[in-house]
């Protein structure tokens, strides 16, 4: 089983090398244009990453759990942009440490 590290990884490349800005990867992954980001669309962010599809619901539920602020069981686009900075910022002090 991938690790949270491999995981976060592949989420950090997907958001950093398919698209222009977190806000665009956002916005292609909100299909239904409501401004949130549900399990489903969540999980399918988590599948084009390249993380198993088996896990895809188990890493959906993990981040709506760690980081949806106001517990409403889905990501609003501030949310989501504080997850993705983080996720960036994790990846560029690696990059200097290595």
């Amino acid at each position: 089983m991938a690790s949270k590290k491999v995981i976060l990884n592949k989420l950090r490349i997907l958001i950093t090398q398919e698209f222009d800005s977190a806000e665009a990867a956002f916005q292609f992954f909100d299909k239904n244009e409501d401004g949130y980001l549900t399990k489903k669309e969540l999980k399918k962010l988590i599948k084009k990453a390249k993380v198993n599809s088996l896990l895809s619901g188990v890493v959906a539920d993990t981040m709506i759990s760690g980081l949806d602020k106001d517990k409403d069981k889905r990501f609003n686009w501030q949310e989501f942009k504080a997850a993705s900075a983080s996720l960036i910022e994790e990846g560029l002090s690696k990059e200097e440490n290595a």
